[in-house]
């Protein structure tokens, strides 16, 4: 596979996110919920980061609810 630029998060993209609070990247592929490894930051579509990023695009910000509280990431690039 050569890395695709695709305009939103789907399932099989690798996505590039800022963490906004922390300011840091993070590289997460969204796979579906039978392949997910979180440890190897592989999330499903399904859970609460791979759901609010679906369906997204580069320079989207995106609040996540996680049991902490809210997360803000921002999309810096998507591939496939």
């Amino acid at each position: 596979d050569d890395d695709i630029s695709v305009d939103v998060v789907s399932i099989g993209c690798l996505v590039t996110v800022k963490d906004l609070t922390y300011n840091e990247m993070v590289e997460y592929k969204i796979v579906s919920s039978a392949e997910a490894d979180p440890s190897r930051l592989m999330i499903s579509n399904e859970s609460p980061v791979g759901k609010a990023l679906m369906g997204h695009k580069i320079g989207d910000v995106v609040e996540i609810m996680v049991p902490d509280g809210s997360i803000e990431f921002q999309i810096v690039e998507i591939k496939k």
